[in-house]
């Protein structure tokens, strides 16, 4: 299904592809060379990105991308956004192609089967020290003045204090490793989960923004209120 977007270069033509949890696991040679393609390319335009959730994990936890995870997670600022669009051409000359795309804050990119996704955080509107993208919510000093750290011979940007980030998102345990997904998913199970992206896909994009944020606001809520619990004294 073909989908457009517009950019500061042009108009984008891509294929609309269903992703969904559990779809397959990761490649990691093939996500080495990709994060690193991209990483190039980024640096020379200065656009920072940042790693987070699995491959942030993975990072500090195991220094290479966990075993049992899918893809690359990477972090941004909104306000970055436009910058990353005109960046799209550029990046189809080196083999990746946009798969799926809102314009609310979310996008995914393949490359030789591997997804990278962009999560483009925005300031959360209750209160302006948070950031937030979908269902997920940081502190913003921590995005916005992030810390350094060494990954697969390079170097990466992370939120500013990568252990808090990694204690909050998936709790004090974060260096047991935990496999949640076997990827022997059934046959009618992987059925409805296209069929639920693809009817997310045709729906007009004004009513699925307005249906995902109602699904993510109580989510983001807890965020919230758990972020209010932690005693900032690290900060710069």
């Amino acid at each position: 299904m073909k989908e457009k977007i517009h950019t500061p270069n042009g108009v984008y033509k891509y294929n609309f592809v269903p992703i969904y949890l559990g779809i397959k696991q990761i490649n990691k040679p093939i996500a080495k060379e990709n994060l690193l393609l991209l990483k190039g390319v980024f640096d020379k335009s200065n656009i920072k990105f940042l790693l987070g959730f699995g491959t942030l994990l993975g990072a500090m936890r195991e220094h290479d991308f966990i075993t049992h995870d899918e893809d690359i997670d990477l972090l941004l600022l909104k306000k970055d956004m436009n910058s990353v669009l005109s960046l799209l051409f550029k990046l189809r000359e080196l083999g990746f192609e946009v798969v799926r795309f809102e314009r609310r804050g979310f996008m995914s990119v393949s490359r030789k089967n591997e997804y990278i996704d962009f999560y483009f955080y925005q300031d959360y509107q209750p209160d302006n020290s948070f950031l937030y993208c979908g269902r997920d919510l940081y502190f913003k000093v921590d995005l916005e003045s992030p810390s350094t750290i060494d990954f697969l011979g390079s170097t990466f940007y992370a939120p500013q204090n990568p252990v808090q980030y990694l204690r909050f998102n998936y709790g004090d345990n974060w260096m047991t490793p935990v496999k949640w997904n076997n990827y022997q998913m059934p046959a009618y199970k992987r059925y409805i989960n296209k069929v639920i992206q693809y009817v997310k896909f045709l729906i007009p994009d004004s009513m699925t923004e307005k249906l995902q944020y109602q699904r993510d606001k109580k989510i983001l809520d807890k965020w919230y209120q758990k972020a209010k619990l932690i005693e900032r004294t690290d900060t710069k």
